[in-house]
């Protein structure tokens, strides 16, 4: 059955390439072997973005991204793209017209991208398509769009304080060291957590623990810089990701979010004092996957909790130990 899945696939009038998150080549048909005169051994294996560099406009990221971790499929006209896959050398490249759906793929617990290129160069009916694939363009975008916000706001954020909730935190993560991976940078995750949090619910009620909630996602929302990310977790805990030059901007961060925290809350007459306890590990130091670092991160914030709170602490993977 392998056999002739394979057979089917290089028969097939069209460019069919299947990528993994690590946006690696997986499958690589006859057809684009024809077209571009790369052999399916010599590309399998390799990254997308060098095999096709046209993929690393933003654009095209994009598209792959939504599919990877999103679940969402796009087509691409080629009114407006023209063409996806380069041809062999000797033809005239701004002559190739070529269609591009991208949709994701499932297999066991992994995802992957399957991206599908349709000839369109020398169809006689090209303007009668184009005028109905604009539609269908218009259509998906409309569709997308609502998707998008009724996601946004009902499945990737807290309702509390509108920040990203854990899936999309988890999902941003993933993405963040997919990039990283490919441009050698540095990440932190840090878990935050409120010290004596139950105490104010206890005193003051819920509803002063919900107005401390959302003090304590501005203050750290203003606090990080405006490329990284802050999702509240659930109860008291919230967690940021961040970008660094260096590992030594952890702490630096983990400073300034201390300091946010200085002062009292002044809430509803009431004046609150609550610290912080920042539990920190790094990519790619402390781990290369997301469950990984999430979880040396929130052991690194229990051995603060556990040594006196209201401090922060990198973990260390040998003694497991902070510094």
């Amino acid at each position: 059955m392998g056999n002739l899945v394979s057979q089917a696939l290089n028969k097939a009038n069209m460019g069919i390439m299947i990528v993994d998150r690590q946006l690696r080549v997986v499958v690589w048909n006859g057809w684009l072997e024809r077209l571009t005169g790369k052999s399916r051994e010599e590309v399998v294996g390799q990254n997308l973005l060098e095999v096709c560099p046209r993929f690393k406009s933003n654009v095209y990221l994009n598209i792959l991204q939504n599919a990877l971790y999103h679940g969402q499929s796009r087509f691409c006209s080629s009114a407006l793209h023209k063409a996806f896959i380069l041809p062999s050398e000797g033809e005239d490249e701004h002559l190739i017209r070529q269609n591009m759906h991208v949709e994701p793929l499932y297999q066991e617990d992994r995802c992957y991208a399957l991206i599908q290129i349709t000839d369109m160069t020398n169809m006689n009916t090209r303007v009668y398509k184009l005028k109905n694939l604009i539609k269908e363009l218009e259509t998906e975008y409309t569709k997308i769009k609502i998707s998008e916000k009724i996601s946004k706001h009902m499945s990737l954020h807290d309702p509390l304080t509108g920040l990203p909730n854990r899936l999309a935190y988890n999902d941003r993560l993933a993405w963040a060291i997919s990039n990283a991976q490919r441009s050698d940078s540095r990440l932190a995750v840090m878990f935050v957590d409120a010290d004596g949090f139950k105490q104010v619910n206890d005193t003051y009620g819920h509803d002063v623990g919900d107005q401390v909630l959302l003090e304590m996602a501005m203050r750290l929302s203003e606090t990080i810089p405006t490329t990284d990310t802050v999702a509240r977790l659930g109860g008291d805990e919230f967690i940021i990701l961040s970008h660094l030059k260096d590992d030594h901007g952890a702490d630096i961060i983990a400073k300034k979010l201390e300091a946010a925290f200085s002062t009292h809350f002044k809430i509803a007459g009431n004046y609150i004092n609550l610290s912080i306890s920042i539990g920190i590990s790094l990519f790619p130091k402390h781990g290369q996957e997301p469950s990984e670092l999430l979880r040396h991160a929130d052991r690194a914030m229990y051995k603060i909790k556990k040594n006196g709170k209201n401090g922060y602490g990198i973990f260390e993977p040998e003694s497991d130990e902070l510094i």
